[in-house]
């Protein structure tokens, strides 16, 4: 009697194997089409999505410069209180102060400040070597990032230690609406995890023709949540280094002083450009000559812009918010 064929229990075994998976017994030639068409159905799980935003050069880092502020319909406001190398210090009001890089969607470096209970508390963080950068954005750029941090417990003094990691993206362009105006950005979004589990997303969206963003969403795991959007920003006149809140007041003086209302008198110093336009002059009852001006300043192609009233003295023009200031 002829020897089996040692292919036969193959055979077979492949045709119990089609029945279950497809239903018929089938050539190899066809289970591996069929796997194609399969695997062809899953391929639009795996395709970019098209971007329908703004097309959007890729956005290098921004750039900050002392008193540039921020302040958003939450009633947030942020300004940069102190460059160094190229930590950007930050006041977030009172004595909450915080440090990070030009990237703002990484942790804040370093932060303290006075809880409720009088207590301060601190803390700071590092990002581990081998941490990807989201920048320059891109549609479609994915990265990790790994971090370091330490908090402070302001009852203990113990230092508590911790490691998270990030997953930045960015999935597309967007144009949005803030009441500081529209805006073509693009959309940036972070989750955040303690070991396995899921924490925190934030998602920002960045204007390129504002250096900041506009707009930012966070979720935590706890469902909590909260947005705001962008009010105003542009150089702070009280904030602004020395030399040029000294140039901003001679320049208020020499206008007020000598051009006409709807004129504008413009200076520089240093990044800082000024523009002063007289917007109205009247006399009050006993006399006083008072006049309402516009100051725009600008730096790093931000512009804050104030309104402003200022009576004549016989020491020049005073201020009304100058005369607030010394009567408090």
């Amino acid at each position: 009697m002829p020897p089996r064929s040692l292919t036969s229990p193959v055979t077979a075994l492949f045709c119990v194997f089609a029945l279950v998976v497809l239903g018929s017994c089938q050539t190899m030639d066809d289970f591996s089409q069929s796997l194609n068409d399969l695997n062809d159905g899953l391929g639009a799980y795996a395709k970019e999505t098209p971007n329908s935003g703004p097309e959007l050069a890729p956005a290098s880092l921004p750039s900050f410069g002392v008193g540039d502020a921020f302040v958003f319909d939450s009633g947030r406001a942020i300004y940069v209180s102190s460059l160094n190398g190229d930590r950007v210090e930050w006041n977030g009001g009172g004595d909450y102060r915080f440090e990070t890089t030009a990237d703002f969607t990484g942790p804040n470096l370093d932060w303290s400040y006075t809880d409720q209970e009088d207590r301060k508390r601190t803390g700071s963080a590092t990002i581990k070597e081998g941490s990807e950068s989201i920048w320059p954005l891109s549609v479609a750029k994915f990265v990790r990032v790994s971090t370091k941090s330490e908090n402070i417990d302001p009852d203990t003094g113990d230092t508590n230690s911790f490691d998270q990691w990030l997953t930045c993206k960015v999935p597309t362009t967007e144009t949005v609406e803030v009441p500081a105006g529209t805006f073509d950005s693009f959309v940036i979004e972070c989750a955040r995890y303690y070991k396995q589990w899921w924490m925190q997303t934030t998602k920002w969206w960045y204007a390129p023709d504002v250096g900041f963003y506009v707009k930012r969403y966070r979720k935590w795991n706890s469902d909590e949540e909260d947005e705001e959007s962008l009010l105003t920003y542009g150089p702070a006149p009280a904030k602004i280094p020395p030399k040029q809140r000294e140039r901003v007041s001679k320049t208020v003086q020499v206008a007020l002083e000598n051009i006409n209302s709807g004129d504008t008198k413009r200076a520089t110093q240093s990044s800082l450009t000024i523009a002063i336009t007289p917007l109205k002059t009247v006399q009050t009852d006993k006399g006083v000559w008072c006049r309402t001006y516009r100051q725009e300043l600008s730096a790093r192609s931000r512009t804050s812009e104030q309104i402003k009233t200022a009576c004549r003295t016989d020491d020049g023009w005073v201020i009304e918010d100058e005369v607030a200031d010394k009567a408090s």
